[in-house]
């Protein structure tokens, strides 16, 4: 099967969301419980992955415009053993179904003996103040919910096809801050030559960076996974080039997962390389960095530990000043040499 490659003007990481609805398409193949449903779902299915909508017409609905509705109509339907995707489109929209998806979906599985599988599909967008809020660290605080930040086309395909085969409730965000530009044509889904993944565990880190002899484990997830690649690629060898400018070498870890988390991963590196810089997108105070500081502080006293995030402020509705609240790559420099 071909597709086209012809990105949609209005999807940033166009590469990122074809992972996404290739593993849809392939788990709609196998799986007949799988159902798609969101505010006008079939719409964007038609500019998005119109595969999808071509071979599963009565398996993708355009739901009325209520959050929470969707979310309610999707635990009726997985009570009755389909498998629901609900498309919340932004980020910004699941404040409205928050008591949706924290006080229904996700006791579920704890209150049957028949385990049900839900997905929870949504984006984080750029400018605010009411668009490009990520609320990806509240949900992590409720059991029953996964919260899944894939920041590359491969990751987001893998994890889609676990989180569509796990029991449980999965937040599935998709970061379109992430610019097709931070990777190459080799990404293309379609392509035949490209060994794709197979599932990837929820709850697995994997290296973005490897430093040799590092001695700063740099942790972070979603886009900024990409600045601080950028930010540290050059100073990831032990050359004497690099020796005054840049004495510290870097180990940098893509999360991946916010819930689960792989702690034990985080722990080995961290053995080697005694200092911790968390660098998240997310507002700092009370983020994910903040369970992952103390977390460390309590098991891991000898640990050094910095954090970079934005700060604990509505988001400015321009993009250069959305972007200029996040972490840049002279912050993260700064902090890596400043022990």
């Amino acid at each position: 099967m071909t597709a086209s490659v012809k990105a949609n003007p209005f999807v940033r990481n166009h590469f990122i969301r074809d992972g996404i609805n290739r593993a849809i398409y392939e788990e709609m193949q196998l799986d007949s419980s799988i159902y798609l449903f969101g505010e006008g779902c079939e719409v964007k299915q038609h500019y998005d992955a119109p595969y999808i909508l071509e071979a599963f017409p009565t398996r993708v609905t355009t739901m009325p415009i209520a959050e929470d509705g969707s979310i309610n109509f999707a635990v009726g339907a997985s009570l009755l053993g389909v498998k629901p995707i609900v498309d919340i489109i932004t980020a910004d929209f699941l404040y409205r179904a928050m008591d949706s998806i924290c006080n229904t979906a996700a006791k579920q599985n704890f209150l049957r003996d028949r385990k049900t599988t839900i997905v929870i599909r949504s984006e984080f967008l750029t400018g605010g103040p009411t668009t490009g809020q990520r609320p990806e660290a509240l949900f992590t605080h409720i059991p029953g919910l996964n919260v899944v930040v894939p920041s590359t086309p491969r990751d987001a395909y893998g994890l889609m096809l676990t989180a569509l085969r796990t029991p449980g409730v999965t937040l599935f965000f998709e970061d379109r801050m992430i610019e097709d530009a931070e990777f190459n044509n080799n990404h293309g889904i379609w392509s035949n030559s490209i060994p794709w993944s197979e599932a990837l565990p929820l709850g697995t880190s994997m290296w973005a960076l490897r430093g040799q002899r590092s001695n700063v484990t740099v942790v972070t997830y979603g886009m900024m996974r990409q600045v601080v690649q950028r930010a540290l690629e050059p100073y990831k060898f032990n050359h004497d080039y690099y020796a005054e400018d840049y004495p510290m070498l870097c180990d940098v870890i893509d999360l991946r997962c916010l819930y689960p988390l792989d702690w034990a991963f985080l722990k080995k590196m961290l053995e080697r390389t005694g200092r911790l810089l968390i660098v998240e997108p997310d507002v700092r105070y009370g983020g994910a960095g903040a369970e992952i500081a103390a977390t460390i502080a309590e098991e891991m006293p000898h640990v050094r530990v910095k954090r970079l995030g934005a700060p604990r402020a509505t988001i400015p509705a321009s993009k250069s000043l959305h972007d200029g609240i996040l972490p840049t790559r002279e912050a993260i420099l700064d902090a890596v040499r400043n022990w």
